[in-house]
């Protein structure tokens, strides 16, 4: 009895959790998609380089 307690907490908290990250906290901040590529974080320079010399040629 116990354990089918504890099992149904720990799978409603991962549902829970994955619900809040995957639409809640997703519109409350946008993140990375909506910054330009140049002004976002987590774009490799060096990628950044090769695709605009690439455009070039």
């Amino acid at each position: 009895m116990i354990a089918t307690i504890i099992l149904a907490i720990v799978i409603f908290s991962g549902v829970a959790y994955v619900i809040y990250t995957r639409f809640i906290k997703h519109s409350a901040s946008a993140g990375c998609h909506d910054c330009d590529d140049v002004g976002c974080p987590l774009v490799d320079p060096v990628k950044l380089q090769h695709q605009t010399a690439k455009k070039h040629n």
